[in-house]
């Protein structure tokens, strides 16, 4: 798996689209922002990009407690399953919310709080992982 991350509009998407050439791989783009995720049991394609990382928890599971933690875990593994499965690859695309910023809101402190225990999860099961800035590219792992 690869998870990728950067601050908001700055070249994510276009990055990914330049490093896996879609134009010569069959792949599917989910984006959070659009639709919920899908369950990988029903997808075929060699390489899936899950955008929007954020915004999936931010809609699908509040109220942050350690049974969405749970959830998030086992979404997360049933993907890594699927994609040693075969050979295939799964994208996780999420914005980088926090930048050092906490917010007075409680609820706005709860999900910055689950959006950085997520991608801490993805980046220790991700194979690569890459922080996208101003459209470049740094491997960090």
């Amino acid at each position: 798996m690869h998870f990728v991350s950067g601050g908001a509009f700055q070249g994510k998407r276009k990055w990914v689209n330049a490093h896996y050439s879609f134009t010569h791989t069959s792949y599917s783009w989910y984006c959070a922002y659009e639709n919920m995720f899908p369950l990988p049991h029903d997808e075929t394609a060699a390489v899936v990009v899950l955008e929007g990382i954020e915004h999936w928890i931010r809609e699908y599971f509040f109220p942050y407690t350690d049974d969405e933690k749970e959830a998030i875990r086992s979404y997360m593994c049933a993907w890594k399953q699927w994609e040693q499965a075969g050979e295939r690859t799964v994208v996780w695309i999420g914005c980088d919310i926090g930048q050092g910023i906490v917010p007075i809101d409680a609820h706005e402190r709860a999900w910055r709080d689950m959006v950085g225990w997520t991608y801490q999860q993805l980046a220790s099961i991700c194979n690569r992982v890459d922080y996208v800035w101003c459209g470049i590219n740094e491997r960090i792992k």
